[in-house]
């Protein structure tokens, strides 16, 4: 009778220690909810990231009116510069919320696994800052956008 209860016991531990982690995962979820809402709040709107973002673009205007091949080299030096300036805000931020890098990693696994459009749009922009080409197109895109309502103002005058 032993023997049998130590092989259940055996096979059953996995399962039981599977069960405690997703609890743990569970709570950690749960924990971790309110710095997820907060991160949106902070990346996607005006009074947070958004500001810097706006900031950093009147600070080199004249390097993003139009796409100028003299200033290849340059953009690769402001990307760099953005991307530094972009990771220490977000290292500030999880400071702020007394978080690591690591609970910044499953904050946004677990939005992405629970379908939340706001994580995926934090994502996208995450990696749109980190990879030169795609930050470059974004740039330029945002600057086309604003140029074109700028437009649209002046003619509603």
């Amino acid at each position: 009778a032993d023997t049998a209860a130590q092989v259940v016991s055996a096979r059953s531990a996995p399962l039981l220690a599977s069960g405690r982690r997703r609890c743990r995962m569970d709570a950690d979820a749960a924990a971790l909810q309110p710095h997820v809402e907060r991160l949106k709040t902070w990346l996607l709107s005006e009074e947070g990231f958004l500001e810097s973002l706006h900031a950093f673009f009147r600070e080199n205007k004249a390097y993003f009116d139009a796409y100028s091949e003299e200033h290849a080299l340059h953009y690769t030096t402001l990307h760099k510069d953005f991307a530094d300036k972009f990771e220490a805000e977000i290292k500030g931020w999880l400071s702020d919320e007394g978080l690591q890098e690591e609970h910044l990693e499953a904050m946004l696994r677990l939005g992405r696994e629970g379908g939340d459009p706001d994580v995926e749009a934090m994502v996208d922009i995450m990696l749109a800052v980190m990879e030169y080409d795609k930050w470059i197109q974004q740039v330029f895109e945002l600057k086309r956008k604003v140029m074109e309502r700028r437009k649209v103002r002046g003619r509603g005058s």
